[in-house]
C-alpha cells in the first residue's frame, strides 16, 4: 500500500511538472495583473506587463501595459498637449482594454483616425459603476479635458458605492497561496479551465456588495449622480445597454449613442470586446466630434482634419 501511495505521489508530481512546463513554454495561463493603491484608489500596479488570456481555449490573448497612473495604457496621463484636443474616456472593463492589444485600444484607434490630432487617455476599470465614473471625473478629467465621454450602461446605474475608487485600502496583500498562485502557471491554467473562481464568485454572489442589481427599476437607480458632470462631458452608451429615455429628463450633457458599422466574426464572448468593435467606438467619438466642429481648436487640427 505504502509504495501503491508513493507511485500516484510521483505520477501526480510529474504531471504537474510537465504541466507547468507545457504551460510556460506555450504560455496557456494569463498572466497575473497586479493591483496596487494608488492615491487610495484600488487600481494595477504601475508599470506592469504581459499577457491577458480569456478562455480556456484562449479564445482571447491580448497584450497589457499599465501606465504610471495604474491603468491599462501605452500613454502617461501626466502630459497634456497644447497643440492636440484632449480627450479622456471614462467606463468599465470595456474602457479598460484587456480583450485586445493595449496597442489597439479605443484611444489609440481614435488618435490614429484623427491622424494623432488627438490625445486620448483611457481611464477604465473592470466592475466599475457610476459612483466610481463620478469620483474619476471629479479627481482625474476635471478641468483637465477638452472632452470627457463617459461609457455608460443601465446596471452601471443601480449603485450608490463605488467599487474601486475610493477602495485602495481593500487590495488583497500578498499571502503564501497568493505568491504559489502567481508564481505557477499550471494552477492558473487549471482554475481558469475548471472555472473555480467563476464558482466561487456564484458561491459567494448573494452577499457581494458590488453586484448588479438584476431588477432595474427607476426607484433604485442612482440617477442623481448624472448631475456632477460638466458641460465638457458626453455619455457614450449601447442602444441595447442603456435605456436613453429614462435618463433624458436627468441629463443636463449630450448623449451619444455607438454605431457598429463593423461586426466581426471571430469573437466568441461579445462583439464590442474586440478590436473592430473599439473601432465603432473611437469612429462613433470622432464623427461627434467633427459635429460640434471640435477640430476647429487649433488651425492645424482643421486644416488636417480636411
Amino acid at each position: 500500500m505504502k509504495h501503491f501511495v508513493t507511485y500516484i505521489l510521483c505520477l501526480v508530481l510529474l504531471f504537474m511538472v510537465m504541466l507547468e512546463a507545457t504551460t510556460r513554454l506555450f504560455h496557456l495561463s494569463s498572466d497575473v495583473i497586479p493591483e496596487a493603491n494608488i492615491g487610495n484608489n484600488k487600481l494595477y500596479l504601475p508599470h506592469s506587463e504581459g499577457i491577458w488570456i480569456k478562455g480556456g481555449r484562449r479564445e482571447i490573448t491580448s497584450h497589457y501595459k499599465i501606465n504610471a497612473q495604474g491603468f491599462n495604457s501605452l500613454k502617461d496621463y501626466n502630459s497634456h498637449p497644447d497643440d492636440k484636443l484632449n480627450i479622456a474616456i471614462i467606463g468599465d472593463s470595456y474602457i479598460e482594454g484587456f480583450h485586445v492589444d493595449v496597442e489597439n485600444s479605443i484611444g489609440r484607434q481614435l488618435e490614429q483616425l484623427t491622424q494623432q490630432t488627438v490625445e486620448v487617455h483611457e481611464y477604465g476599470k473592470s466592475s466599475g459603476n457610476i459612483v466610481d465614473y463620478v469620483q474619476l471625473f471629479k479627481q482625474y478629467t476635471a478641468q483637465k479635458y477638452d472632452y470627457t465621454f463617459i461609457l455608460l450602461t443601465d446596471p452601471d446605474l443601480a449603485f450608490y458605492e463605488a467599487a474601486f475608487m475610493g477602495k485602495g485600502n481593500t487590495v488583497t496583500k500578498s499571502t503564501s497561496f497568493k505568491n504559489v498562485y502567481t508564481r505557477f502557471t499550471s494552477i492558473r491554467y487549471l482554475n481558469s479551465n475548471l472555472m473555480l473562481n467563476n464558482k466561487l464568485q456564484q458561491l459567494f454572489r448573494s452577499v457581494n456588495p458590488f453586484k448588479k442589481s438584476n431588477t432595474l427599476t427607476d426607484s433604485n437607480l442612482n440617477i442623481d449622480a448624472l448631475q456632477a458632470f460638466d458641460s465638457s462631458c458626453v455619455i457614450l452608451y449601447e442602444p441595447q445597454r442603456l435605456d436613453i429615455d429614462r435618463i433624458q429628463n436627468s441629463l443636463a450633457i449630450p448623449s451619444l449613442p455607438i454605431k457598429h458599422q463593423y461586426i466581426p466574426d471571430h469573437e466568441p464572448f461579445d462583439y464590442h470586446w474586440n478590436t473592430n468593435g473599439r473601432h465603432n467606438c473611437a469612429l462613433t467619438i470622432k464623427t461627434y466630434l467633427e459635429s460640434i466642429d471640435a477640430f476647429k481648436k487649433a488651425p492645424s487640427m482643421s486644416k488636417i482634419m480636411k
